[in-house]
């Protein structure tokens, strides 16, 4: 009996730590006065380590990884393949001679915080006001079918809420 009710228990423990739905949170601001795109982006340590990890991206944990730049290299291509930002449809492309209006989104540092989840901080330079902004976020979709990822973005007169799903991974934001 005592064993069966270990077998049990066992099963339930295994069954508890299982999770169906997984998360992903970015926080976007759009800085007109200094003509940046700010982002923290919020995921579950567990989760994209474990991504990454099958990906053979890195071994161990983001910590160990932090202080190899191949790593944070291959970290960050990964995180703009399935975060990115890319100008709306504002532009007069006629315009040969025109600059783009957005830079690169690069990776300026992370950290893991006790409670489970590591920040990515991304930024780029914005070289002319945005009107609209495309967004795509499907980070993690690949690997969890059921991720829904989050989006708050924060503008000078407002801060919007947009959800990301596998139907729905990138989306054309107006922003005046």
């Amino acid at each position: 009996m005592k064993t069966l009710l270990f077998i049990f228990s066992l099963l339930c423990a295994n069954i508890s730590t299982a999770h169906e739905y997984y998360f992903a949170f970015a926080e976007v601001e759009y800085d007109e006065i200094n003509s940046r795109i700010e982002v923290t982006l919020t995921v579950s340590t567990h989760d994209f380590e474990f991504y990454l990890q099958q990906k053979g991206i890195i071994q161990g944990d983001l910590n160990i990884n932090k202080s190899d730049s191949l790593k944070i290299q291959l970290i960050e291509e990964e995180i703009i393949k399935h975060f990115n930002l890319t100008e709306g449809i504002n532009t007069d492309y006629s315009n040969k001679n025109q600059k783009p209006s957005l830079g690169q989104l690069r990776l300026d540092g992370f950290e893991t915080n006790l409670t489970g989840t590591v920040e990515f901080y991304l930024s780029m330079d914005v070289y002319q006001p945005l009107k609209s902004i495309e967004i795509t976020f499907d980070l993690l979709m690949d690997k969890y079918p059921n991720q829904q990822n989050k989006l708050y973005l924060i503008t000078r007169d407002e801060k919007r809420t947009i959800d990301f799903l596998s139907s729905k991974k990138t989306q054309l934001i107006e922003l005046n």
